[in-house]
This record gives C-alpha cells, structure tokens and sequence, in this order.
C-alpha cells in the first residue's frame, strides 16, 4: 500500500462492505476470534474494532489462541504478540496449551480439528459465537483446488462461504498480498510459521506450487477461483433445494442403531444425479459439519444401491458403515465387536434302563441358555412325528399297503427346527454323544440345514432365513462332538429359529437322539 493512508482506508472500506454484503457478522454478536499470531489473524485482530464501529454492530468480541508447543521459540514468540495485542485491544484472550498432544502425520489437519473442538467448546460455555477466522481470498483458492483434486466433486468447487454455520470469515474477500501491506502500513506484528514455506504438506503445495504456475497462465487465478467460488456457491443453493426435495421423497425412519436410511426403491425412480447427490448425503451423515465426503465413499454406496438383490455393507469414514438390507440403504457407527468364548459341557451317558431318568445336562451361553437330554431311540420333533400320523393314517387304495408307513416328506421350513415350536431341538445320532458346545458362527464355516441338499455357509443361511446382520454375529451354533449339529438365532420379528444340520435329523432310524431345549434370556 504505497499510496499511505488512502490504501488503507480503501481497504478497510472494502472490508467493511464485505461484512455488510455478506452479513459475515450481525449487530449484538460475541464473536470468538481464533488467532495464532501470523499476518492474517493479526490483521483481522486490528480490522475488527473497526468493522464494529463503521457498521455499528455493538460486538462484544473475545479471543482464542492454541500453542501446540511444536515451533520451541517461534510458538512463544506468537502467544506473546497475540497476549500483547489483545491486552492493547482490551480483548479477553483464552489460551490453550497442547504441547505434546500432536505427533505423527497430517498433523495440520488434527490441529485444525482439535482448534475448532477447543474453541466450540468455549463458545458454549460463555456464549461466544460466531467463530470468526482470517482465512482469505487464497486460502479460499487453495480450497477450492484442494477440494477439486481431493475429492472429484463439484460441490468442492463452492469452497468456503463467508459466513457458513458457526464460522464467520470477514478477510475472505482479501487477497494474501493486500493483507501483508495492509500489516506493514499500519505497523502490524506478526509471526510468520516457517512450516508454511515448506511445500510438504498439501496446502502448502498448492499455494507455494501450483498456484504460482496457474498464475503464469492468469495473473489473478486467486480472484478467478474465488469468483468461480462464489458463482458455484450460488447454484448451488438452487441444486440444494432439488436435493431436499428429493431427500424427502426416498428417505426413510431409521431403525434401532442407525443414522439415516433410505428406501432404494425409491432412490431408484430419482433421476441419476439426484440419486448421486442422494447418497452423497448420505455418506456425509454423521460427519462433523462441512466435512467433504470423498468420492471412493460415494462409490461405495453406490455399489450396493445399484445391486440387483441381496445385502452387503461397506465400511465410512468416522467409525460408520453403511448396510444395505431389505430393500434399505443405512448408516450407522459400526457396532463393536461381538465375542463370547466358547462354552463346553460334558453329556452324561445314557440311562442304563428304561427305570433310569434321561440323562441330561445344561449350559448357559452368552445370550442362550440350553437343557439337553440324552434319549435312546428316535425321537424326532413333533412336526415329524405329525407327518407320520398322516401318512398312517392315508386310507386304504390311495397308496400300496407297505409293512411300515412311508417316510413323510421333510416339514416346511418355518417347522423344521423342532416341529412349529422352534425353542426344541431334535438331534440324531448313531452313537451317544459325549461333547456339547455352545459358540457364535465362524467366519466361513459351512453346513447342510435339514431340508436341502447343498451345503452353505452359516452366514448365508442365516441372512436367507431372515437373521438381521447384527443378529448374525450373536446367533448360536450347537457343536457335538466337533462338528455343527445346529443353529438358532433371533429373525427381525423377535422369533426365536432354528434348524439342525441335514445329517443329523432324526428319522425312524436313529439310534440316539439329543434333545435340546432353548432359551433367549
């Protein structure tokens, strides 16, 4: 600003109309001002009264700063200067030191992060808002590249908005350049971060590398991208509305655990890009505010959308999954894992003669408890003994007088666990058992359900016989001896199923029958 005084007051003049254009801060506000004690931050330290008073806005403004410890001196020498220049201003100034609380990569972005934690935290707990930060128009650029490259979305391409949520940016209409001159005329401190002139970190690039070279091709790209900033800001209030219209029309309530949902039906009869922007939405569910969402996340949602049938899940960022099951698409944090060592009981031997009580033992196990009884013969579930007395009873001429009964065919499915009551279990064998465990699925682990002919693996039954996914992992696998005898578990009704493994079903036959009774406690 060589021109002196007049510069500066064009430059605050332009400031000001900013703020008032944009109502980047409103009459009456306690803004926080978050501060790390470089040129931008003590500019907008300086420019601040002055906005207040020319737009009489009556603000009663306090300060943040954060000293992470990690520059030795550099971090001293920036709280002194904001301490010196907020006690000058008359500003109340919150410090906070986190020495040692960052290590390890991308620790630009869990700084960003923890800050505006802390200073959240402050504004509830004194009633300060909005967050007001210095970034400027270049800051403005870099994110709109960084975005763009980062996560191929054009929504990217609307950057930041000046006055967005709980954050305020007044200098974003500044370029880097005037905010320096603006400094230096009016005799401004500041401490400038040697980790900022070190291209190792994304921003950095961006603003040290790439934007120099576009400015090769366009000496104001920073006001170009800015500008493009701000036109995509403003479409894209007019694609929002069409988002929430659609968002209306496909979602769905959510169930026990989940975030959000949506009806794929209905997502299906949107058009393609509202049905993207749909579940871009939904990916973005429970992110913090302004969190982008990247486009393997949509990919991944759109993956399972787009199946034909069946279910599937995949896994988000911030500790979420999304599953797809039963014609619905949800989200929800990912449940903690399920695992219950395996509980073993002895079988007594079986009664030495019909005098003798049936040998029975019992064990309790997670979520199951089960009573099993040791019985020589076959003694096969009532739904079986039902179609025997049927096919006893068929009269004569209809079949050819055989010495025994046909073999019924096998019950229907809703019956085969133990007859329509599906809390007892039939399970034949040619020798008496010895070993009884109760344990979850393994991962892969396969049989053959009485019915069928084919083996499966557990989980498939289970998902096919109505066992919700979270359902699956606390589902009861009955062991004998080592090898799967049967399964149980809950369906999305609340009813308590079952079904034992094709080769040990009790049919006239059977030497031995294990029968088991099982309780959800």
């Amino acid at each position: 600003m060589s021109d002196g005084r007049g510069q500066v007051r064009a430059f605050e003049r332009r400031v000001c109309d900013f703020v008032a254009a944009r109502e980047v801060l409103r009459p009456g506000e306690r803004p926080l001002v978050l501060l790390s004690g470089g040129p931008d931050s003590m500019c907008l330290l300086h420019l601040l009264p002055i906005v207040d008073r020319r737009l009489s806005l009556g603000l009663r403004a306090a300060a943040l700063h954060v000293d992470y410890g990690l520059r030795g001196s550099a971090s001293d020498r920036d709280r002194h200067l904001v301490e010196q220049a907020c006690a000058a201003a008359g500003l109340t100034l919150h410090v906070e030191r986190l020495e040692g609380s960052l290590r390890g990569p991308d620790f630009q972005a869990r700084a960003r992060v923890q800050r505006y934690a802390l200073a959240r935290q402050l504004a509830r707990r004194f009633g300060y808002g909005p967050l007001v930060t210095a970034h400027n128009r270049d800051d403005q650029a870099e994110t709109v590249l960084y975005r763009l490259v980062k996560y191929a979305s054009p929504l990217g391409l609307a950057g930041m908005r000046a006055r967005e949520d709980d954050v305020a940016r007044p200098l974003l209409g500044a370029g880097a350049d005037e905010i320096r001159a603006y400094c230096a005329a009016c005799d401004i401190a500041y401490g400038q971060d040697a980790s900022n002139l070190e291209p190792v970190y994304a921003r950095n690039a961006l603003r040290l590398e790439v934007l120099p070279a576009l400015a090769r091709l366009n000496p104001r790209v920073g006001e170009t991208l800015a500008d493009a900033a701000a036109m995509a800001a403003a479409e894209g209030e007019v694609v929002a509305a069409a988002l929430d219209g659609a968002w209306e029309r496909v979602r769905t309530t959510p169930r026990h655990g989940e975030i959000a949902a949506l009806e794929l039906a209905a997502l299906a009869a949107e058009p393609p890009a509202l049905r993207a922007l749909c579940l871009r939405r939904l990916a973005a569910v429970g992110l913090p505010a302004g969190a982008l969402v990247t486009r393997r996340q949509v990919a991944a949602l759109q993956g399972l959308a787009g199946r034909p049938a069946g279910a599937g899940r995949a896994a988000l960022r911030g500790g979420r999954e999304a599953v797809r099951e039963s014609g619905r698409l949800a989200v929800r944090p990912v449940p903690a894992a399920h695992a219950c060592a395996p509980v073993e009981v002895s079988v007594a031997a079986p009664p030495s003669s019909s005098a003798t009580p049936p040998a029975s033992c019992a064990a309790v196990f997670c979520r199951w408890g089960a009573a099993a009884t040791i019985l020589p013969g076959a003694h096969p579930p009532e739904a079986y003994r039902a179609a025997l007395r049927q096919a006893e009873a068929r009269p004569p001429g209809v079949a050819p007088a055989l010495a025994r009964p046909p073999e019924p065919s096998p019950p229907s499915p809703a019956a085969v666990g133990a007859g329509g009551d599906e809390r007892r279990l039939s399970v034949g064998f040619a020798a008496p058992p010895r070993v009884l465990t109760l344990r979850h699925p393994r991962r892969g682990e396969r049989f053959t359900p009485f019915g069928r002919v084919a083996a499966t693996t557990v989980a498939r039954f289970l998902a096919g016989a109505g066992c919700g996914r979270d359902e699956r992992r606390r589902a009861l696998v009955l062991e004998v001896d080592g090898a799967l005898a049967a399964v149980a578990f809950v369906d999305r009704a609340g009813a308590l199923r079952s079904r034992v493994a094709h080769e040990r079903r009790v049919t006239q036959s059977t030497e031995w029958t294990l029968s088991v009774a099982l309780e959800e406690r």
